[in-house]
Formats: C-alpha cells, structure tokens, sequence
C-alpha cells in the first residue's frame, strides 16, 4: 500500500490528450484536507503559470515565484537605487502601482503579460471610480512605465498596454482634450468669491474658516493648507511659509512640497490673522494648525478640506466647487484684476515651468475687452 499524503501540494503538469487526439495539459491542486482540483491549460507555459498560482493558493512557498506585489517592489527599489524620484512621487506613483495590483496583488508577475486583462480591468476601475481623464491618464502611465520595466527584465513577454487600443483610452478623444485643457471648474466671477468668503467667515469654528479661505485668498495647493506648521505662521513680518514638513517622531509621516518651487512665502491676509492667533496658541512651532483630532498630530486628509469647501460653496449659493477650483480661481483673478502674467502666476502658485502650466490649467479668465464709448455726435 502507498504512503498516504497529508501535505497540501500541486501536481503536475500532465501532458494529455483528448478523445480528438488535441494536446492539453493537466494541473491538480491538493488542498490540507485532500480535496483535489484539476485545472487544465492549452501549452506547457500556461500550465506552468498554473502551477504557480496553484502554490500562491495553498499557501506553499516558492522562491521561484516572483508575485506582481514583489516586482513592484522590485521596481520602487531600482528607482529609489537611481535617486529618480522624490517621495512625493514614490508615494503617488506607489498608490497608482498597487492600485493596477489590486486585481490580484499576490498572482505570479507572468499572469499580467498574457493578453490584456489587466490593463482592461484598471480602465473599468478607474472609469467606475469616476477618475477624471486627466487622473485616469496620469495613473495609466505610471503602471505602463512599470511594465515596460517589467518586460526588460524578462519578467512578462510584452507590454499588455500596448494592446489598448488609443480610441479606448478616456482621456485621448477630443472632447476628453478639451475637459482635461479647462482645469477644474472655478468660482464665476467676483459677485460669487466675495458671497463666498462672507459665508466662510460665518463658520462657526476658527480652523474651518481658516482652512476655507486659504486656497481662495493665496492660491495654496489642499497640501500646503493641510500640512502648514504653527512655525510657517509669522505673525510680525506677516507671513505665512511653505515648507516641507519633517517627522518628528518614527510613527509621523513626513511630508514634501511637490517642487522646489514651492517653496515659498505668502502674504498672511489681515482678516485670518485673529483666527489663525487662536489655532496657533499654545502650540509647539512644530504642531499642524490643522491637526486631525482623528490621528493626533497628524494631517487631514484631503477630503477634509475639499468637503469644507464644498459645504461653503452651497451655503453661499455659488458655483459648486473643491478646494483646487478655488486655486484656480485666484490665479484667475491674479489675471484678469490684477493684471499679472501668466510667469508671474506660476511663480506665485509654485510651478517651476515659466508659467506653462498656469496659463493652460489654471488662468480661467479671459483677456477683457473693454466696450466702445459713444456719445451724442459721435465723439467718444
């Protein structure tokens, strides 16, 4: 009599051969209780990949196996290795990562590489999560730069992104170009940023008030508001300052500006000064001003701020907006009223591209054509 196996294990592949002499090949999977499932596959490399996956599910190690999680890894590390990113971008680049990942974070890396399944399905994702094609684009390449990287390494035959055809891609037909080219909507005109900030004033808590004003006010980024330290706030030179934050402790996350020319000051509004005395008093210079009561001595997320925003938006009867529709709309206004170029702006906004970006994402208003003048007989 044969020994008996207790073990959870994988068998195979067998090479077999149907009543019409077809060529397949069969992989069983023993679980801890003796069940048994066959899988079968059309080629030996399939069945391989099987074999893998078989294992992933027992639980089984194996060296061998290099999981999409793993060449993630694998792909931050040599990154990190060649100083290409700042952590800001690991960050971001590592949430869009997993997030292609999510389908089957702990599958074999070669299941990604046969056809187009997985590019297909982070697509489905994004569009159900209702992404903007902008988002949707900038996440789309981030996973294919990964898995080119991949592909050079030998761990997928090819690039499943380059299956996608370019009219499936949301962000590439025109009326996608032309969404992605307007920006994020803003406030319309004056009459809505003063009713605006007279219904942000009328909150009932100093930090929201604060916090409400700030990207409408200075043009700061949901970060800059979220992450600003009692040391950034200076009252006798009047300024407020945009750093970046270290931790202070191993358990705090630190945080960066999103380029160097975001670094910066700004001037600190007259009307935020008595709220922003009471948010700072008795405060250590490096305690948030907008600390979350949710994980002591840490940052609000950004639907903090976007939710405030949004809530004031709809009290005072004005265009619904977020937070960085409220950037836009000061860099708007720095135009059209003020009368600064689009250098300028980006400058004050802390781009580090001359202006570019500002004059295509940010500058909502228009160059104001000023109307003839007549009078009676013709003399204007």
């Amino acid at each position: 009599m044969g020994r008996r196996h207790r073990r959870a294990r994988v068998n195979g592949p067998y090479r077999e051969t149907d009543r019409r002499g077809n060529v397949y090949y069969r992989v069983v999977q023993i679980d801890h209780e003796g069940e048994r499932c066959s899988h079968t596959a059309k080629t030996k490399r399939e069945a391989n990949l099987l074999v893998k996956a078989c294992l992933i599910a027992l639980g089984i190690p194996d060296d061998r196996v290099l999981t999409v999680t793993g060449a993630i890894e694998q792909f931050e590390a040599h990154k990190r290795s060649m100083d290409a990113w700042s952590e800001r971008t690991f960050a971001r680049t590592g949430r869009d990562l997993r997030f292609f990942a999510a389908k089957s974070p702990e599958a074999p890396i070669e299941t990604v590489g046969v056809g187009a399944s997985w590019a297909v399905s982070m697509l489905e994702r994004m569009r159900e999560a209702g992404h903007a094609p902008a988002y949707q684009q900038s996440r789309y390449n981030a996973v294919a730069e990964f898995l080119g990287w991949c592909v050079r390494r030998g761990y997928i035959r090819s690039n499943p992104c380059d299956l996608i055809h370019k009219g499936d891609r949301p962000w590439c037909g025109k009326r996608a170009k032309r969404q992605m080219g307007r920006g994020k909507p803003q406030l319309r005109n004056m009459g809505e940023c003063i009713a605006y900030l007279a219904a942000a004033e009328s909150l009932a808590k100093p930090a929201d008030r604060v916090a409400a004003q700030l990207p409408l006010r200075l043009g700061m980024r949901s970060g800059e508001v979220r992450h600003l330290q009692v040391g950034d706030v200076d009252f006798t030179d009047g300024k407020l300052w945009v750093r970046d934050l270290e931790a202070q402790e191993e358990e705090m996350e630190g945080w960066s500006v999103k380029t160097a020319t975001s670094r910066r000051s700004l001037d600190l509004p007259a009307a935020l000064e008595a709220d922003l005395r009471q948010l700072v008093a008795g405060k250590a210079e490096t305690d948030l001003v907008f600390a979350s009561n949710r994980n002591p001595g840490q940052a609000w997320d950004r639907k903090w701020l976007n939710r405030r925003v949004k809530r004031v938006c709809r009290e005072a009867g004005v265009n619904v907006v977020c937070a960085h529709g409220l950037r836009d709309t000061y860099a708007s206004f720095m135009h059209g009223e003020a009368g600064r170029s689009a250098p300028e702006i980006g400058r004050f906004l802390g781009h580090a591209d001359g202006g570019k970006t500002a004059k295509r994402h940010y500058i909502g208003a228009p160059e104001h054509q000023p109307a003839l003048r007549l009078v009676a007989g013709g003399k204007s």
